[in-house]
């Protein structure tokens, strides 16, 4: 009798609790049952693949090698079945998708209601968190794919598949009754006389502001308010004299009703580059490369938005009197 896939799935899931009883709850099995699972594996592929001692169970080291292809394999099976469903049946199935702060302001909701549109036919999950953690888990199969701005994925990446879909105008925002609002030209090194709101900046950028501009636009200087959430950022800065930095897309809204205006500042060179990354070795997916188009669609459309927003909202010192 070969290996099955449900007894790679239990011995993955023995992997992540580390306990024979929390992962027989999880895979919904007796103790007794899950057990005979893992000593079959074993057996199977003649090799112990977890030394058992007390109420923690720890890998060997080919369990930890035995792991790593499991989650290869569960999750090609699971891809599949999704695609087979989708085939049949129009069932999308789950899609897990990572973003970074400025794709989840502007794909989030959008997302998240065509999910809702289409109950029971798309499951879907969003997340955040470090870049790091990200492409991991898109390694691990634990994600099916990420959107993030390429400047600021890792230089080596060749089991990713990155595809670069739009180009976003970044600028500096503020409310329109701001000092510097009313201040033209001006200088960079008037931006650091008030508080600079901003997602953060890849590498790159910030390597290209300090060449430009010197040390006092290195971001560790130039950043006082820092969050993964783009609406709060942006927020501040139509309450406060604080400085919105980044991306326009998500303040297209309120720079059409005149609750931001853009400051004229230099940005080229500085637009943020938005890319989707998959794994290379993946199985084709119908429903990740529709998906990625809808996405693609989406980010041209608020691209262009919030040029013809920050146009419009564009003010001299005499309108902001």
């Amino acid at each position: 009798m070969s290996t099955t896939i449900a007894q790679l799935r239990h011995f993955i899931a023995l992997a992540d609790s580390g306990s024979f009883t929390r992962a027989a709850d999880s895979t919904r099995r007796s103790q007794a049952a899950f057990s005979r699972s893992i000593a079959m594996l074993e057996a199977h592929l003649g090799a112990e693949l977890v030394e058992r001692s007390g109420h923690r169970n720890a890998l060997t080291p080919i369990g930890r090698t035995v792991l790593e292809h499991a989650r290869q394999v569960v999750a090609q099976a699971d891809e599949l079945h999704q695609v087979v469903r989708h085939q049949v049946s129009g069932e999308t199935g789950s899609v897990r998708l990572a973003m970074s702060a400025t794709p989840h302001a502007l794909l989030a909701p959008r997302l998240l209601r065509l999910a809702a549109r289409d109950a029971g036919r798309m499951r879907l999950q969003l997340s955040g968190g470090p870049q790091s953690h990200q492409i991991q888990a898109l390694r691990d199969r634990t994600l099916d794919a990420l959107v993030t701005d390429y400047h600021s994925l890792p230089g080596s990446h060749a089991d990713l598949e990155v595809h670069r879909l739009v180009q976003l105008p970044t600028g500096v925002l503020v409310r329109p009754g701001h000092p510097l609002a009313q201040r033209q030209p001006l200088a960079f090194a008037e931006l650091t006389e008030f508080p600079v709101a901003c997602t953060g900046m890849s590498a790159a950028v910030g390597r290209l502001l300090v060449q430009r501009l010197g040390m006092q636009a290195h971001p560790e200087v130039l950043i006082s308010l820092a969050s993964e959430s783009v609406p709060d950022l942006l927020d501040v800065a139509c309450h406060t004299d604080a400085l919105y930095m980044g991306v326009m897309a998500p303040a297209a809204a309120l720079l059409a009703q005149g609750r931001l205006v853009p400051l004229d500042i230099p940005t080229q060179g500085l637009e943020s580059h938005i890319a989707w990354v998959q794994r290379v070795a993946r199985a084709p997916n119908p429903v990740l490369d529709g998906l990625r188009q809808q996405v693609l669609g989406w980010l041209q459309e608020a691209g262009s938005e919030s040029m013809s927003a920050a146009s419009a909202a564009s003010v001299s010192p005499a309108a902001a009197t």
